[in-house]
């Protein structure tokens, strides 16, 4: 998330958001929550991105829920905090009710994951995380928000030319002279089903080509770079090279479920996507007949190797020149459309937005 900063301070102590005094915010009780907030307003203002959001700032938006927590106590009554996500990023909202803790339970159970609510409150600073903190105190309200009430549009990106990346998919996959590898292409994506969740799966939830068809097109820049690569590399096995870039993250069709935000699915949580790819992948090539096994070794190291180290979540370190190329090629793309997103996103009157991912300053002139 893109947030206003002074270069100075940051360069100076590692400080993060706009130079303002950092405190800890304690609301007001609110003493009579009421069993309908909201319920005055039938269309919502309009969209505030998350990215957008400055300490001290009053929103009034709405945001898909991702998870929430249970009512808890504090000093002048309960609360509880939930998370909240719109195309932008992420950000916490927390609810800091009264006395009454049956009331504050009764908004925490209007509205659960996956649901779209309408939030009032204010931006506040916390820890250098910035949050959103409804009460009484700031006029803060949240309400659940039916069909109608919100555009999914503000709360998920889409790319609109799936039809087109899918046609490039094909010439690329045509292109392919090795006939096993090509059986091996045609296996996944002359799967109509298979084809259609893959056009539509996001890369990720929020760090790069996170949106409807961001798999496909982060997949297609991908191939490009490998295939640039490899004109200058001639001696590189192309045709290795080029169903290791298409077939990299298919386990991200199970791995991602788009709703009214991008999550991860129970297997994607707890076996990954290169897990799931490689499975995908043995499967696939168990069904084609006679497919050698020592291609069948290549393409799996691929796969399981992309993420480049072990410590960021590949088993395998690259150990042959085409699987180094095609994680080079996935680092570089990903890297590249998460910077350019944040110099695109950023709300901001400075020249420099520091982003704490990259662990760097970015310059947005």
């Amino acid at each position: 998330m893109a947030i206003e900063h002074t270069a100075v301070m940051q360069l100076r102590d590692r400080t993060f958001g706009p130079p303002i005094t950092n405190r800890i915010y304690v609301p007001l009780p609110i003493s009579s929550p009421g069993g309908s907030p909201m319920r005055e307003k039938t269309e919502m203002a309009s969209k505030q991105l998350i990215s957008g959001l400055k300490p001290g700032e009053k929103v009034e938006s709405y945001f898909s829920v991702n998870y929430k927590k249970p009512v808890t106590d504090y000093k002048y009554g309960a609360m509880f905090e939930f998370r909240v996500a719109d195309r932008s990023g992420q950000v916490t909202v927390k609810y800091w009710g009264g006395q009454d803790k049956v009331a504050v339970e009764r908004i925490q159970d209007s509205f659960d994951r996956e649901d779209i609510v309408g939030v009032v409150g204010e931006v506040a600073e916390f820890r250098g995380q910035l949050e959103i903190s409804v009460s009484e105190k700031n006029g803060g309200r949240i309400r659940r928000l039916v069909e109608g009430e919100y555009d999914l549009k503000d709360l998920i990106k889409s790319f609109e030319n799936i039809g087109d990346m899918q046609l490039r998919l094909g010439g690329l996959v045509e292109s392919v002279r090795n006939m096993d590898l090509k059986r091996l292409l045609d296996a996944f994506f002359s799967d109509a089903e298979f084809l259609r969740r893959f056009s539509e799966a996001p890369a990720s939830i929020q760090l790069h080509s996170a949106a409807v068809g961001g798999l496909l097109h982060h997949t297609l820049n991908v191939a490009d770079l490998a295939m640039t690569a490899c004109e200058l590399h001639p001696e590189l096995d192309r045709d290795l090279v080029l169903a290791g870039a298409l077939l990299h993250d298919i386990g991200k069709v199970q791995s991602f479920k788009v709703t009214s935000n991008i999550c991860q699915t129970e297997e994607g949580n707890l076996l990954g996507h290169i897990t799931l790819g490689d499975q995908e992948l043995v499967r696939r090539m168990s069904g084609l007949e006679g497919f050698p096994a020592l291609l069948a070794s290549k393409m799996r190291h691929v796969l399981l190797a992309h993420h480049g180290r072990k410590e960021w979540g590949s088993p395998v370190d690259p150990m042959f020149p085409e699987a180094l190329l095609v994680h080079e090629a996935d680092d570089l793309d990903a890297k590249l459309d998460n910077m350019i997103t944040k110099r695109e996103e950023a709300v901001t009157e400075d020249d420099w937005i520091w982003d704490q991912r990259h662990g760097r300053l970015i310059y947005l002139k």
